[in-house]
């Protein structure tokens, strides 16, 4: 019984050792070494995660800061932004300068260092259609950085299809098919139509030319069906009268509101509609058209990205005022707020109607230079300005409007040498209520030595880096330095 006892003691000892024991080498080795197999990748995951986050916060703000200065430039033409980049007295235009006379595209306080011209990348607007200028130490979404900005209105100009149809220039994939900045729109302060009518760019509304025929038929078949109805005879001349024979008024309604969307890149975007109303009498009795032309542009809003609006019409060259443009500005308090404007400027342009032949290469105007002074100079046109509340930005209203676009009434200044044009005679201009005081009116006009525009459509292609970059600008192969980094790069086409 004893010995029975003692042998259970010395067997549950062994037991207690056994079970006391801890690792040998070798197994923590293979434990140690399991783990470094896991923690290892888990950690460089979290190190590379973290330098994504970092890349990541770092491409948004740059972008942001791009976004900002893209805005900014949208309510300016390209001459208002050379104008800018002009240094004072004294200063080298080939270094950075503060713009002490003062910078709007972006607040100047944020400027730590300058701006400049980079016309080693391009020439000045003066000359090209092309122009570079950079940004250096600009302080905005907690950091710093340097600017580089291309504005581009070659591919509304000679590089458009249209301008390579004229002058026999290269196209590439930028190209737009309208010239709205060539020599032909700085010469005569418009733009021939060569597709038709109806093609807009960004921003933009152009009439179709077939529209106001296409209106004429229609009250002419009214006409028709009145005087039979009457038990009348159908005047032979009625066939070849004209539009501006038996109207007395057209209205070009154009209602511009908050579109209460967003772009590509974020912008706020705008609607605009636009309605066509045409009154015309023919033998004594009235006769009211409304909204007429291609449904798609007419009485049907269309959106744009917030900045400016652009309207090409055909004038209608008839007796009296007849041509009547009414822009009703709808949400003023988000178009024209303060701190944040939607619309900056409205362009309204004149076209003349042209004769197109692609395969010789021929645009010309329809009616001679001496049978379209004429006409212009008994043009008459009312324009109104209707915002429906107050309004605490500017507007800029750019216009050829009041200009007579033929070759007989240009002049040169004996003094400047600059070409002046004759104005026409009935043209009133009535910004109202609180647009009285808030409307800017700018003639529009082109560079009549170069034949280049140089103040209406261009592309914007707005380029970010780390500071530091910017002793690099005026190499055109500054990008393979090492030491620069670009942070975003956004254009207006996105």
């Amino acid at each position: 019984m004893n010995i029975a006892h003692r042998g259970s003691r010395q067997l549950n000892r062994r037991d207690t050792r056994a079970s006391n024991a801890g690792f040998s080498l070798v197994e923590l080795l293979i434990a140690v070494t399991i783990l470094a197999i896991i923690v290892i990748p888990l950690l460089h995951m979290f190190v590379t995660s973290t330098r994504i986050n970092v890349k990541s916060r770092q491409t948004l703000r740059a972008t942001t800061v791009a976004q900002d200065i893209m805005e900014g430039l949208k309510a300016y033409t390209l001459e208002e932004v050379r104008t800018q980049f002009t240094p004072a007295d004294g200063v080298s235009p080939g270094s950075y300068f503060f713009p002490s006379d003062g910078f709007y595209i972006v607040n100047s306080s944020l400027i730590q260092s300058g701006v400049r011209e980079i016309t080693e990348l391009g020439p000045d607007i003066s000359g090209e259609e092309v122009y570079y200028f950079g940004i250096e130490n600009l302080k905005m979404q907690g950091g710093e950085y340097d600017a580089l900005i291309k504005l581009d209105a070659s591919t509304y100009g000679e590089k458009s299809i249209e301008g390579a149809v004229k002058s026999g220039a290269a196209t590439d994939s930028s190209s737009h098919d309208r010239e709205l900045n060539g020599a032909f729109y700085a010469e005569i302060g418009s733009v021939a139509e060569t597709h038709g009518g109806g093609d807009a760019t960004d921003s933009s509304y152009h009439e179709d030319k077939n529209l106001n025929e296409d209106v004429l038929k229609d009250i002419k078949e009214q006409i028709e069906d009145y005087i039979t109805s009457t038990g009348g005879t159908v005047p032979a001349d009625l066939a070849n009268k004209k539009l501006e024979d038996i109207i007395t008024k057209r209205t070009i309604k154009v209602v511009i509101a908050d579109a209460g969307s967003i772009d590509v890149n974020g912008n706020p975007e705008c609607s605009a509609t636009i309605t066509f109303t045409y009154e015309c009498v023919y033998d004594g009795k009235p006769y009211t058209s409304s909204g007429y032309g291609t449904a798609a542009v007419v009485d049907v809003p269309r959106t744009f990205s917030s900045g400016n609006f652009y309207l090409f019409y055909y004038p209608i060259y008839a007796s009296g005022r007849v041509d009547n443009i009414e822009f009703y500005l709808n949400d003023s308090d988000k178009l024209f707020n303060e701190d944040n404007p939607m619309l900056k400027s409205i362009t309204l342009a004149k076209q003349i109607r042209s004769v197109v032949d692609t395969s010789a290469g021929i645009i010309a105007p329809e009616l001679s230079d001496s049978e379209l002074a004429a006409k212009e100079g008994s043009y008459g046109a009312i324009v109104k300005i209707k915002p429906d509340g107050g309004m605490e930005s500017d507007l800029t209203f750019i216009t050829n409007i009041d200009t007579n676009m033929s070759e007989q009434a240009k002049h040169k200044d004996p003094v400047t040498g600059a070409i002046e044009r004759d104005t026409i005679w009935g043209v009133d201009i009535l910004p109202e209520d609180d647009a009285m005081t808030h409307v800017k009116d700018t003639a529009m006009s082109g560079d009549n030595v170069s034949g280049k525009i140089t103040n209406v459509i261009y592309d914007i292609e707005i380029t970010i880096y780390e500071t530091g970059a910017a002793q690099y600008f005026g190499d055109p192969d500054f990008e393979i330095n090492n030491e620069v980094h670009r942070l975003a790069r956004i254009t207006s086409l996105d």
